[in-house]
């Protein structure tokens, strides 16, 4: 269990890198590029990777028999990689993923409640929760920023 807890921690850190590397990555190449670029390495990648583990790799009878909605993940993988190619460089990291986390704990609520015949309030209210967190603290950073920006104005006066 400690090890599996370890791995989803990494895994959080290993998106919030990702986030910030293929924003600067699409402030540097563009949008469109960014995102051609980060499937171009992902292709690579997983090539290399299904060269090591070629017994691993399914037969084709066996793609086939996927129902053809499966595969929209990976429209909607570039979708959002498009997506935050967009935010990273006009919102502060900090918000871009509380506000994911956010959105994640909704789509979790929604997912079971449709699949498994189950309501979280804990997760709905602990989203709520963050999301009000968020909107303070938004309020709190945009109060001191305005406070700075008189102070300075009042300086050079």
């Amino acid at each position: 269990m400690i090890l599996y807890t370890l791995l989803a921690f990494l895994i959080g850190v290993n998106i919030v890198v990702n986030m910030m590397i293929n924003g600067k990555l699409s402030q540097k190449a563009g949008m469109i590029n960014g995102v051609l670029i980060n499937y171009l390495m992902a292709t690579l990648s997983s090539v290399i990777l299904c060269t090591f583990m070629i017994n691993s790799i399914p037969s084709y009878e066996l793609i086939r028999s996927i129902p053809l909605p499966y595969f929209i993940g990976g429209f909607i993988g570039v979708l959002t990689t498009y997506i935050f190619n967009v935010l990273v460089p006009k919102v502060p990291a900090m918000y871009v993923v509380i506000l994911r986390f956010i959105g994640q704990m909704f789509a979790s609520a929604i997912i079971d409640y449709i699949y498994l015949d189950v309501f979280s309030k804990g997760k709905v209210i602990g989203a709520i929760l963050f999301l009000i967190g968020l909107v303070l603290n938004a309020r709190a950073d945009n109060k001191i920023k305005k406070q700075l920006a008189d102070v300075a104005i009042t300086n050079v006066t």
